[in-house]
């Protein structure tokens, strides 16, 4: 019985179902925004990390700082103009098989000391291309023939983030 003795009504139907619409758009009418990707940055380890690993520490700051997922950045789609793709969409896995012990396709046929430029030469940071592009104005020489420093038009990486990339390099670039 509802106040004054009066029977009590249930709600219509019309009521109902415009209750659960708005709770099912979260009262505002629509969804929440999906969260921004990071943004890019040329500092994403502020802090040297002492046993990197490349799934928990190298690729998000490749990622990060390179490949943000983006047709605006070089190595942010699966067919970069770049060369090399960190992607979301790979994996970790097929990022470093494109990384670790291949030829890069833009740098000279040798490297300082001899032996020939890998993208990334597990245990050999000096015949690493990716720590050359990352740490040289004009790496494999000045006629810039090799390409720019990396990250393009963007200030240089951090040292934490360079000697995260050397460590893990040093290391023999472990998963």
């Amino acid at each position: 019985m509802g106040t004054g003795g009066s029977p009590r009504r249930a709600p219509s139907r019309r009521v109902v179902l415009a209750a659960l619409a708005l709770l099912a758009a979260g009262c505002g009418g629509a969804a929440a925004p999906e969260p921004p990707a990071p943004p890019v940055t040329t500092c994403p380890i502020p802090v040297a990390v002492a046993a990197p690993t490349f799934a928990r520490d190298v690729l998000p700051a490749l990622r990060q700082s390179c490949g943000a997922g983006d047709a605006a950045t070089c190595h942010g789609t699966p067919s970069p103009v770049g060369h090399v793709s960190y992607a979301p969409s790979l994996t970790a896995a097929a990022v470093l098989a494109g990384l670790k012990g291949a030829a890069p396709s833009n740098a000279p046929a040798a490297a300082p000391g001899g032996g020939a430029w890998l993208r990334v030469a597990p245990g050999e940071p000096a015949r690493s291309w990716l720590l050359a592009k990352v740490t040289q104005d004009d790496p494999g020489g000045a006629t810039q023939a090799y390409g720019n420093r990396m990250p393009l038009q963007a200030p240089n990486l951090c040292d934490a983030t360079v000697q995260t990339l050397t460590t893990w390099i040093a290391l023999g670039a472990p998963e």
